[in-house]
């Protein structure tokens, strides 16, 4: 934003030129008694405008500083949902490689679906799910104003989250012995996983994609 103080220094400029100028014109008009007069109404008229002038510059001033307050706000906003998104998206990366991968997912295989929903829920994979579905609520409202962009992705993750869980550990996985660690990385070939997965990574991609776009927007 410009100086704000400079439009007022320009006033108090023209209001010197303007008594200056009254100056000159009493004295070149003559010294008789009624020249005073006249010089001091040129001078009091012009400044009454020069004070108008001033008050609706001021206005326009207040009114532009607080305009560009109101963007720095929203942009602010904006821009700490976004990153807390970003947060968010991260530890679902982090929670999906620790619900598949990690030390205790053999433990998991065999079972029902009740018991998954109850594990996933209080994972921190489940948990990052919900924090990037409240970020996302959020980015709807007040980042795109779009109220279900956002959202839509946040629910298709949850969902494919959980079909991914009950065909990694669910009812197929009774028959099967024990798993290791690194047998489950290598145990999920079915052609249905295969396409949830393929499903995750794409959407997972999307939103990042999405998500840095934003940023880049708002900054």
């Amino acid at each position: 934003m410009k100086d704000p103080y400079a439009f007022g220094f320009y006033s108090a400029c023209l209001a010197l030129m303007v008594i200056v100028a009254a100056t000159f014109y009493s004295a070149v008009s003559g010294t008789g008694p009624a020249r005073g007069p006249e010089a001091y109404f040129v001078i009091y008229s012009a400044s009454s405008l020069i004070e108008a002038l001033a008050v609706i510059g001021i206005a326009g001033v207040v009114f532009k500083a607080y305009g560009a307050w109101k963007r720095d706000v929203r942009q602010h906003k904006a821009l700490s949902i976004i990153w807390e998104a970003n947060v968010a998206f991260r530890e679902i990366e982090i929670g999906f490689s620790e619900w598949f991968f990690g030390p205790n997912a053999d433990q998991k295989a065999g079972s029902d679906m009740h018991s998954l929903e109850v594990l996933l829920s209080g994972s921190p994979f489940g948990l990052a799910l919900r924090a990037f579905k409240k970020q996302c609520i959020l980015l709807d409202k007040v980042v795109i104003k779009d109220h279900w962009r956002w959202l839509n992705h946040a629910t298709t993750l949850d969902m494919l989250a959980r079909a991914l869980s009950t065909e990694a550990f669910g009812g197929v996985a009774k028959s099967r012995s024990p798993h290791s660690v690194v047998d489950f990385l290598y145990v999920h070939e079915g052609e249905a996983w295969q396409r949830t997965l393929g499903e995750w990574e794409n959407l997972m991609a999307t939103v990042e994609e999405q998500l840095a776009a934003l940023e880049e927007t708002c900054t």
